[in-house]
């Protein structure tokens, strides 16, 4: 048996731009991604002994639904793939038994600490993982551009994660451009009970006016988000008035805690606080530990927030 742990972090959007539907009916989107220190935990075993099958155990949280996890459909997309290039490529290592479908058997433990529609990219982190895990078990049989390409048919938000730290994401996620890593920034995270699905939040934005998009603005934006000489806070909020989230006004009016959490945060002193993805967690960012901390230990007792999620975490 061969047996592989790996962590899945989540991810915020801290800020996320819709600029229209795509010939191919996804939405083109514009935002930066960032990957956090919340994750979930993978270990996956290989047995090469076994005849070919497949087993997933979900482990911690009961709002997710094994049936729909994303590591399964990337274990199969993965799989799937290699079996095509193996059929194309009679010298390519292991081919007489891919193409024949002669797959070890794989076992997926997932201990879930990221809860699902809260825009924090739980499922898509997860299912990267086991892209990469799979990539490097079978020797690297796929190229950057094949992998990539092979996340995103899984999920908008897949390649993102193959990459992680500060991404400008561009079209369906597919277009990752890497940034200069905004690191270290404490944050203070909530979770409203209440979920959002994301294909209602992008159905329902389609009837919204949304706001003009500059493109000279942002691209100076993310030029400043790579210079060295700024903390990471300050060159993030250095182009404020551009960190919109489109997906936020109907999101709020689908769960009404988002838009309470969010003054809530706000309230606490924080730096800057928007909705992540589709929602439904909303996030902070505060100047440093204490002024988090601080803000946490004001947000744990408010009666209000009583059913939510509330992490503490940073950016990395």
């Amino acid at each position: 048996m061969d047996s592989y742990g790996i962590t899945a972090n989540a991810k915020l959007n801290l800020f996320l731009r819709v600029r229209g539907i795509l010939p191919n009916g996804y939405h083109s989107l514009y935002s930066v991604m960032q990957e956090i220190d919340l994750a979930d935990e993978i270990t996956i075993n290989i047995y090469p002994e076994r005849p070919s099958g497949f087993d997933l155990k979900c482990i911690g949280r009961n709002d997710i639904d094994p049936g729909k996890n994303l590591c399964s459909k990337a274990k199969d997309r993965f799989l799937s793939s290699l079996r095509k290039k193996a059929a194309s490529d009679p010298s390519f290592p292991g081919a007489k038994l891919w193409k024949k479908n002669k797959f070890p058997f794989i076992e997926i433990i997932l201990t879930k600490k990221i809860p699902s529609e809260s825009g924090m990219g739980g499922g898509s982190s997860d299912a990267a993982a086991v892209l990469m895990v799979l990539q490097e078990h079978f020797g690297n049989p796929f190229t950057e551009e094949e992998l990539n390409q092979l996340a995103v048919n899984v999920g908008a938000d897949v390649p993102f994660f193959l990459y992680g730290g500060t991404c400008l994401c561009e079209r369906v996620g597919e277009d990752i451009t890497q940034l200069n890593s905004l690191e270290g920034i404490p944050l203070l995270i909530i979770k409203p009970s209440a979920g959002v699905s994301t294909p209602e939040c992008f159905h329902a934005i389609d009837s919204l006016l949304l706001p003009g998009f500059d493109e000279e603005r942002y691209k100076a934006f993310i030029e400043g988000l790579n210079r060295e000489d700024v903390s990471a806070l300050d060159r993030f909020l250095a182009g404020e008035d551009l960190l919109t989230n489109d997906l936020e006004i109907p999101s709020m009016e689908k769960v009404k805690d988002i838009a309470e959490a969010r003054d809530a945060l706000t309230g606490t002193g924080a730096r800057y606080a928007r909705m992540t993805g589709s929602g439904s967690a909303v996030f902070a960012m505060y100047e440093d530990e204490a002024a988090r901390d601080a803000a946490y230990e004001k947000i744990k007792d408010d009666p209000k927030f009583a059913g939510c999620d509330i992490f503490v975490s940073k950016t990395i």
